[in-house]
């Protein structure tokens, strides 16, 4: 990741926390009914091509990132749900590793539609994202109307705001959307800024984006780096020495900050993908608990190794511990959840 202008940081330690010099950055889902679009719009936000030639179809999470307008910019593309027919097993693991790129949580859910192409199936396309997520994540939804060129802004605009699903959709999604010229922003970059300024309103409105299972991710993710940044030492101290010969004063600060910045990066990606790969217990299992009640679940678990009658059981009995017991449930609950993890 570029190095961003700030403050002067302290030179790398051995013994610095992972996060020391990272500064925050805006981080975004992109969701989509066609991989070209999501493609067309990280590239065009980013300012650069992150995907190869021979890409054009998304079918595993991927994480780009790069400084637009003074700022750190971070997208994570999910596989496109309309051009893949993937296993659960498999969306469910490229759903995880977009939680762990997205930790601790994102600011924003592009949800990036072909404004020509607006049909009741372009609803369908949210169901697995609020299937995953839950509810919740709608108030975090902005609808991107990406189009290049051969559309006139004012005709297009027009029509789409007649269009009932598109209605529908804006309705889901609190009214947040943005039309994006992506032929215009190549050489002005205003759509971009229409972009970063819409996000940044519903993020003063709602904040970011965050649940048990990100929360979960991030302190895993924290642990992982700590690991991974021990299993550098060696070369952490042996780069140190040849930049401390080969340098001095400024230049050396300079050379020892940018190594820094590479090295945090490095912990975190490897981080992140290790934790992506481990992380079980998904949203739905979450959601399913804050739906019927933390002691029904956690007699539901309890009941599991019987069998599904034994679920059945045991989340009746759960449920009526669970208002009897109350703050007794709340702990069985962390310390299930915790286990199951682990399991996983």
């Amino acid at each position: 990741m570029a190095s961003v202008k700030g403050k002067p940081r302290r030179r790398l330690s051995l013994d610095s926390p992972p996060n020391m010099s990272r500064e925050a950055p805006l981080r975004m889902l992109v969701f989509g009914n066609s991989s070209c679009d999501q493609i067309s719009l990280t590239r065009s936000v980013l300012g650069q091509d992150v995907f190869t030639g021979d890409e054009v179809n998304i079918s595993v999470t991927k994480k780009s990132s790069g400084v637009v307008q003074e700022r750190i910019i971070t997208l994570v593309n999910t596989p496109n749900l309309q051009d893949n027919d993937l296993p659960d097993s498999v969306l469910h693991k490229e759903l995880r590793k977009a939680v762990c790129f997205s930790c601790p949580g994102p600011h924003a859910v592009l949800f990036v539609v072909d404004p020509s192409h607006l049909t009741s199936y372009t609803m369908d396309i949210l169901k697995p994202l609020v299937h995953y997520f839950g509810e919740r994540v709608l108030k975090h939804t902005l609808i991107v109307l990406y189009h290049e060129r051969g559309m006139r802004a004012l005709s297009i605009e027009a029509e789409v705001k007649k269009n009932k699903s598109f209605r529908e959709l804006a309705e889901k999604c609190s009214q947040n959307y943005i039309f994006f010229k992506g032929e215009v922003n190549w050489t002005e970059g205003s759509q971009t800024q229409v972009l970063l300024t819409k996000v940044d309103e519903m993020v003063s409105e709602h904040g970011m984006f965050s649940n048990m299972e990100f929360k979960d991710a991030e302190k895993r993710i924290q642990i992982e780096e700590r690991f991974v940044r021990k299993s550098k030492e060696n070369e952490i101290r042996e780069t140190l020495k040849v930049l401390e010969n080969q340098h001095s004063g400024e230049v050396l600060a300079s050379e020892i900050l940018k190594y820094e910045e590479k090295i945090q990066s490095e912990c975190r990606e490897k981080a992140e993908l290790v934790v992506a790969d481990k992380l079980g217990f998904t949203v739905r299992v979450v959601d399913y608990a804050v739906a019927v009640g933390k002691g029904a679940f956690v007699g539901a678990l309890l009941g599991f190794a019987v069998g599904y009658e034994g679920m059945a059981v045991g989340a009746a009995v759960g449920a009526g511990l669970g208002a009897v017991c109350g703050g007794a449930a709340n702990a069985a609950w962390s310390y299930i959840y915790k286990s199951f993890t682990d399991a996983h």
